[in-house]
């Protein structure tokens, strides 16, 4: 029943519907990626892929890593939340977050393994034009692409079919 309870609150939150997302990928000037950074082998593979979509410096690149911890966040050099930010009911409320929701992107890539209710609510009301990622529970409301996600759930692994599939569909100059 508490679980019910829970998913009320959750649902209630927030109304999708509010959201407008204008349609396209091509001209993509800014990229943001939700990730799980709660490993630091992650946060290095996230750091490298934000480096190989941007190698001339010419465009926005930004992350958001969630932390699965309650520890301070006050000695990291990146936008990150962790379990102090998210409420009983899984809403996150930090500036961090509400910056990456407020902001709109050109496209958003998901690089989540599961689809916790705290990355649902940030996609749900993300301002992104475009939004990618595995195949996770409820993808299919959110995301405009998807991509297959191997058994492993490896981030490198991932990170390639997304590349693939944005260059499949890009218009080529």
């Amino acid at each position: 029943m508490f679980k019910k309870i829970k998913k009320y609150f959750f649902y209630q939150a927030f109304n999708t519907n509010d959201v407008k997302r204008k349609a396209g990928i091509n001209k993509v000037d800014s990229v943001c990626i939700l990730f799980d950074g709660t490993n630091e082998s992650e946060r290095k593979i996230v750091h490298k892929f934000k480096k190989q979509i941007n190698p001339l410096g010419n465009k926005l690149v930004k992350s958001l890593a969630f932390i699965n911890n309650r520890l301070p966040l006050d000695n990291i050099d990146y936008d990150a939340y962790n379990l102090k930010d998210v409420n009983w009911y899984g809403i996150p409320k930090s500036e961090k977050v509400t910056e990456f929701i407020n902001y709109d992107f050109d496209l958003l890539i998901v690089l989540c393994n599961r689809m916790l209710p705290h990355f649902e609510f940030i996609v749900a009301h993300s301002q992104s034009r475009f939004i990618i990622g595995p195949a996770i529970t409820r993808s299919t409301r959110y995301f405009h692409m998807i991509v297959d996600s191997p058994e492993s759930n490896d981030s490198n692994v991932i990170i390639q079919k997304i590349i693939e599939a944005i260059d499949s569909i890009s218009i080529k100059n």
